[in-house]
């Protein structure tokens, strides 16, 4: 019972949070965070290196999902330690993963793709299971619950792209098709559901040409799909469902994304009528269903809620959250499309604030020369 109020409050929260963001995300004003300057022009501008609010958002999703993995593996006893040198081994492949694919296949060399990197994951998180059990056999004498911690690797994927979206809306990339040139049906459900982008720097604006257009709001749905469908699996998980849990949110995102592009105008590799990544994720069925049939169920753990928040709530922890989320965010924040120039001056009113009059502060800048 305590489980499932601990989730519905986290449902609310999402809830609240989604209302507020997918209402200001599409303006102009929320897609930078911050400009560092660089370098000095020569008409005494600074050259710029922006900061996105994309980075911002896949970092907090990226710590969000592995806050939610060492929540669920120290709910059925894994060590600590495993848990993290896993998470460490997935993103160190899965990071550059996303660049190289999105360079490969939309031949985007600025870009990156989750669906590409949770393909990669999708594949090598079996085997570094195996391996992890392996060795922990080997060494430790111990086997580890692989089909949950499968599960835990799935809803924390679900979950970090259900909140990535937020990036999505942000830069105005992975944008829905425009309303007028949707199906009939579509046109109605989002007549009064949609979205509509500002800012000549957002995606949608310099590569599909869609500034100030309706569309159908399709980062928004899968933000809102996704976290539901993590929120249910982690219940079923919690009750000992592991399988279900698995299956559900390997396949359940995956059959949603590859429909989900239908509805989409961005291009994606691939044909016009079929793209690289609705192959991928179809692949990715079939495979979760066949790891969902091979894996023991270990259906005699009990997991405990209180054990998960227990090994969150440490020092080295928190620590290694805070920085795995501040290196994503650099990691895919860090425009290189964008351009920035700033300028810096004195405030009109700073002799007021000094106190003095301006003949006064005159004198006085002549006597400090």
């Amino acid at each position: 019972m305590a489980t499932d109020l601990f989730l519905l409050a986290c449902a609310l929260l999402f809830a609240l949070c989604f209302r507020f963001l997918f209402r200001h995300l599409p303006q102009e004003r929320w897609q930078f965070v911050a400009s560092l300057p660089l370098r000095k022009n020569g008409d005494g501008s600074w050259q710029g290196l922006n900061l996105t609010f994309y980075g911002l958002f896949t970092g907090f999703a990226g710590g969000l999902g592995v806050a939610t993995f060492i929540l669920l593996t120290a709910a059925v006893q894994v060590s600590l330690t495993t848990s993290l040198l896993l998470t460490l081994g997935v993103l160190t492949i899965c990071l550059p993963a996303a660049k190289i694919i999105a360079t490969v296949v939309e031949k985007n060399r600025h870009g990156f793709t989750v669906g590409g990197a949770s393909f990669v994951g999708i594949l090598i998180a079996p085997l570094f299971l195996w391996m992890a059990d392996v060795l922990c056999q080997r060494y430790g004498n111990i086997s580890l619950p692989v089909l949950p911690m499968l599960a835990a690797m799935a809803i924390a994927y679900v979950i970090g792209e259900g909140i990535g979206r937020l990036a999505c809306i942000s830069f105005g990339c992975c944008y829905g098709k425009a309303l007028d040139q949707s199906p009939q049906w579509a046109r109605k459900w989002f007549a009064s559901l949609h979205h509509v982008f500002i800012g000549k720097t957002k995606k949608i604006a310099f590569a599909g040409e869609m500034e100030s257009v309706r569309v159908i709001p399709i980062q928004a749905i899968t933000c809102v799909l996704y976290t539901a469908l993590a929120l249910i699996c982690a219940a079923l998980f919690f009750h000992g469902q592991f399988g279900i849990s698995f299956s559900l949110a390997l396949i359940g995102s995956q059959l949603w994304r590859a429909w989900s592009e239908t509805l989409r105008a961005d291009y994606r590799g691939g044909s016009k009528w079929f793209s690289a990544y609705q192959a991928m994720a179809l692949f990715s069925v079939l495979y979760g269903i066949l790891i969902s049939i091979l894996m023991p169920s270990h259906t005699s753990l009990a997991p405990s809620l209180a054990d998960g928040l227990n090994a969150l709530w440490s020092p080295g922890v928190i620590l290694s959250l805070q920085l795995i989320t501040v290196v994503m965010f650099f990691f895919s924040g860090t425009s290189t499309i964008t351009t920035g120039e700033l300028r810096f001056g004195l405030a009109a009113d700073w002799r007021h604030q000094a106190g003095c009059g301006s003949e006064d502060c005159e004198k006085g800048s002549k006597v400090a020369a």
